[in-house]
């Protein structure tokens, strides 16, 4: 009965945000938009979000992944942009979600991709928004970090943009963390969407550290941030 009580709440929470707090054009009002639609779709999941740390204004942020509900935790902290896979487009929901909320989306199928990436990364920067993005390049069951792929940190290195390091944990009283919150190998989104909504006391823990000294090279940033991500997670 939880879980159908939560569905329901969530379609609600996704139909009225397409519908009647429809997104607006800007960078600046998608993201508003975004950070209040996450809101909503954490009540709905009876999820709670504690936060430790300062969030930052600008620049990069890094975190390492566990699935879907990362972003929606991350997004409802802050107006921001996150940068995921094109693959995302085909998602349920979650697709339409982030197109609408001006996701960057990158593709890693054409040469191209990363250059094109890395100027919506610049322009969503000087529109003054904080942009998210997960170097382990997947989501993962969350028992370790997965080394960070470090093409994307180039932006920051380029524009001397700070470089802030994440990590984000959860807790609750019933299910198994691994495999009904953390989104990873053959799930399946629909039935992982069920099981995520029957776990009962669900606390996501979002862990903000501070922005080390940048590198001169991206792969001295990537080695540094994984070090900084991993000593952020609970042990």
């Amino acid at each position: 009965m939880i879980a159908f009580i939560r569905l329901t709440k969530l379609a609600w929470a996704i139909v009225y945000g397409l519908t009647v707090d429809r997104p607006a054009s800007s960078p600046i009002g998608r993201a508003a938009w975004q950070q209040r639609q996450a809101r909503r779709m954490l009540r709905a999941l009876g999820t709670k979000v504690t936060v430790s740390g300062t969030f930052p204004a600008e620049g990069l942020i890094v975190s390492n992944h566990l699935g879907y509900l990362d972003t929606i935790v991350i997004a409802a902290h802050a107006p921001l942009v996150f940068v995921a896979k094109s693959d995302v487009r085909k998602w349920p929901v979650i697709g339409l979600l982030l197109e609408s909320a001006g996701t960057i989306l990158a593709d890693r199928s054409r040469r191209s991709s990363a250059s094109e990436t890395s100027s919506e990364m610049r322009r969503a920067m000087e529109c003054g928004l904080p942009v998210v993005f997960f170097p382990e390049g997947t989501s993962s069951d969350g028992s370790s970090v997965l080394p960070f792929k470090p093409a994307l940190l180039q932006i920051a290195l380029d524009t001397r943009k700070p470089i802030t390091p994440a990590a984000i944990s959860y807790d609750a009283t019933t299910g198994d963390l691994k495999n009904d919150v953390c989104y990873w190998g053959d799930h399946t989104f629909a039935t992982h969407t069920i099981r995520l909504a029957k776990i009962r006391n669900l606390s996501a823990h979002l862990h903000i550290g501070n922005a080390p000294p940048l590198p001169e090279d991206r792969k001295s940033a990537a080695q540094a941030l994984h070090a900084a991500v991993s000593g952020l997670r609970p042990r």
